[in-house]
Formats: structure tokens, sequence, C-alpha cells
């Protein structure tokens, strides 16, 4: 093992980086911060910078010019294998949220990193503009005390910005993101050339790290005077599970998160579903078999695998999901392009929005 290797840090320059791979004659670099490794650097990433610098593709998120601004930050020690970024909104889905990120982040031994985005106007400058953050920081201090119940380090942040996307896509760049928990609210989205949202659209298809969106289901409640009140269910009342699988990567991750998710239930029950069309007579079920051997060395609990027959995957998944009275569908997203859920439908996005039940949506990393 090399006693002193060369590396480099996040902070430092690429005529800095070129600068040692020409006198040391090397292919690539370890970028490190502190003694974590972040990442590599190679002599291909610096010339594709250098083409998006010049062709002027260095924008990808949208119209947003200004960089986010820093406004607060707390840091805890960073010892974690990982960090794992939830960005916060409202106080009824940040509590779901943090809960489940919490189980993967103690499950991972990643860290937690909790961040807050207040918009502004394009025509107002973010380094400029004065923000009262007291009901932000209010937020943020839950996330601290869950850290501490939990014994997980918690860095909190409030960042300025024309553009969520763009704030949560420069955090995962600055702080060396290993996974995200994003909520999403699955209503229809009325822009031209997304499927989801912009904002999850845009992170789907740009975040470098591990994605995991979650749309909450809800239940009505019926007061003593008549009104009836939703709100969210929480992970401790999520018993009965759905895992439809179709193969690739993200169905793997998918299946690697259901030990930590299912941490909170006391008898959890899992159903994994491969929906095949009523023309193949023989059906392969060995991803079945593969996923349910995997979970069942993870679980203490019984694992059912059930093949269906069906011509619509996601009529198929909401039906089993209605009439098995399922919290939970998990499932990986689809690795189509954009153009092809466009035309063909997303089968991800239709489940989620045909039924009201908690849906989580899995995209591995790329690459």
């Amino acid at each position: 093992m090399t006693p002193k290797p060369i590396t480099v840090k996040p902070t430092d320059s690429l005529s800095h980086v070129l600068y040692l791979l020409n006198r040391y004659q090397l292919s690539r670099l370890p970028v490190t911060e502190e003694e974590k490794l972040v990442g590599i650097i190679t002599r291909a990433d610096i010339i594709r910078a250098e083409a998006d610098q010049l062709s002027g593709d260095t924008n990808k998120v949208g119209q947003a010019t200004e960089p986010s601004y820093l406004v607060y930050q707390t840091r805890a020690p960073a010892i974690g294998k990982g960090r794992l970024l939830v960005p916060l909104t409202t106080p009824e889905t940040s509590r779901v949220l943090l809960r489940l990120a919490a189980a993967v982040a103690r499950d991972r031994e990643y860290e937690l990193e909790c961040l807050q985005i207040i918009t502004i106007p394009r025509t107002q400058h973010p380094t400029k503009t004065p923000v009262n953050t007291t009901n932000y920081r209010r937020l943020l201090r839950q996330a601290e005390k869950l850290g501490r119940k939990w014994q997980i380090p918690v860095h909190t942040q409030i960042r300025v910005s024309h553009d969520v996307a763009q704030a949560i896509l420069e955090t995962i760049e600055e702080r060396h993101i290993s996974m995200i928990f994003k909520d999403w609210q699955g209503e229809a989205t009325n822009s031209p050339g997304y499927i989801f949202s912009n904002v999850v659209d845009t992170l789907i298809r740009q975040a470098p790290c591990d994605l995991v969106l979650v749309k909450l289901g809800h239940k009505e409640e019926v007061m003593a005077d008549g009104t009836i009140v939703t709100s969210c269910t929480l992970p401790l009342a999520w018993q009965r599970w759905l895992v439809p699988i179709a193969g690739g990567p993200n169905s793997h991750l998918a299946l690697q998160l259901i030990p930590a998710f299912t941490a909170f239930a006391s008898a959890p029950q899992i159903n994994v579903v491969q929906v095949f069309s009523p023309s193949n007579s023989e059906p392969n079920l060995t991803l079945l078999q593969q996923a349910a051997s995997f979970l069942a060395e993870k679980l203490n609990y019984r694992v059912t695998t059930i093949p269906i027959r069906a011509y619509s995957v996601s009529e198929a998944v909401i039906n089993f999901a209605t009439s098995q009275r399922c919290d939970v569908i998990i499932l990986g997203a689809s690795r189509e392009g954009l153009l092809q859920q466009a035309i063909h439908g997303n089968i991800p996005e239709a489940i989620a929005r045909g039924i009201d039940r908690t849906v989580i949506l899995v995209r591995k990393a790329p690459g």
C-alpha cells in the first residue's frame, strides 16, 4: 500500500490537477476530503469540462444563471461512509421522509444532510436578497434531534436559490452526496417535456447519485364534528409491502432498501410480484426466486412471490395493491428514455398516480 499517495482536494483547480497528472505521468487521481475518498478525476474529465466551457454547455438545469447562496449551516462529525441528502419541504412530509432516510442512513452508516431551499424571483440576486430563516431552522432542529436519538451525524443547511433543482444538484456536488431522498406529491404536471415534475425529472436525469422518490399515501379520519381530516400514515403503520420487479439495477436497489424500510414494522408482509404477458405460456420465474432468496437472507419474515398475468403492468399492480390492501409499493424507476416514456407511458408514474398508497420510486446512480 502506498504510504503517501498523490491526491487532490475537491477545491483544487483543474490546472493543478493537470499539472500533477503530467508531472507524475498518471491517468487519474483520487479526490479526497479529510481522509475520505470522494471520487476519481481523470484526463477525460478535464477534457470534458473544458469542452463544456468552450461550448457554453455549463448550465444543464435550465434558466437559472446565478448559483444558490448558502445562508445557514451546521456541521456534525464527518464519520460516515457516505452522505444521504434530504431536501425538506413541509413539516408533515418531512417527518416521514426523515424517518425513512434515518433508517437507511443507520443501515448504511451514512451521515444525513438536511437541506431547506428558499426560492426567490429571478429578478432578485440570491446573495443580495434578505430572507427570514426562522421557520426553516425550526424544521432543521427537528432533524438534528432525530439524529441525536438515532446516533446519526446530521448536517443542516439553508440555501437561497432561483431554482430548487439547481440548489439540490449544487448541494450534491459540493457535499459529495451518495443518495438523495425527495418527496413527490404525485400530481400530474402541466409542464411540457416532463413526466413527473420539473424538479423530479431534472433529478432523475442529472443527479449523479442514488435517488429515492417518495409519494406519501394519505388516510382520512372522521372527527367528532363530522369533518374529514386527511393525514400521512407513518412508517410504523406500514405492514403490507408490495414489490413489483422487472430486473435491472433500479429494481435491485429497491430490494436492498427494504430491510431498512421495514425495520419500523412489527410483522411486515412482503409480496414480490412480476407481471407477465398472458401470451407467455412458460414465464421465467428466476427473477422472483432470486428476489425472494435475497430478502430471505436479510429479513426474519416470510416473503411471498407472486407471478401475475396481465396486459397492463400498471393496472395489474394497482389492482393487486388495492385487493390486498397494501400500505406501500416500492419499485425501480423506468430505464427507458423520457421520450419513450412520453410516447408509451411511464409504468412507475402510472402506478403512483393510480393509487392512494405510499409509493417509493428508486433510481440507481448512473454508470
